[in-house]
């Protein structure tokens, strides 16, 4: 699999993995009050602070009655690209800011570099 990111919601800054040498503490936030998800050394693979990205999708979305882990990110990928009503429920929102607020923020966008392909990097 090769490397994917976002840009944070707050700035449109790209979030870089750790092996461009421009990683930096980012933080993956919750809905409701809940606490934003830490991440200092993002590895590229939509897994910040421990927790894969499609997995949160499908568990803050309600649904908690799959097998496993691998189903639960299934569910999620459905949700982040083949739900055309995604519009009304909780997807990924970044920041640099740990107490940003998710509910203040849009939805992140995939970052167009991969968070990695910085221009300088070959």
């Amino acid at each position: 699999m090769g490397f994917s990111s976002f840009l944070t919601s707050d700035t449109q800054e790209s979030i870089w993995n750790v092996y461009t040498g421009r990683a930096e503490t980012v933080y993956m936030l919750q809905p409701n009050g809940l606490p934003p998800i830490r991440d200092d050394a993002y590895l590229g693979y939509m897994v910040f602070g421990g927790v894969d990205v499609f997995v949160w999708i499908a568990k803050i979305n309600g649904i908690t009655d799959l097998a496993d882990e691998e189903a639960y990110r299934n569910a999620g990928l459905k949700i982040m690209y083949d739900d055309e009503h995604n519009y009304n429920l909780y997807l990924p929102r970044f920041s640099f800011n740990k107490n940003a607020i998710y509910e203040e923020l849009p939805n992140a966008e995939f970052c167009p570099n991969q968070g990695f392909f910085t221009g300088d990097i070959l």
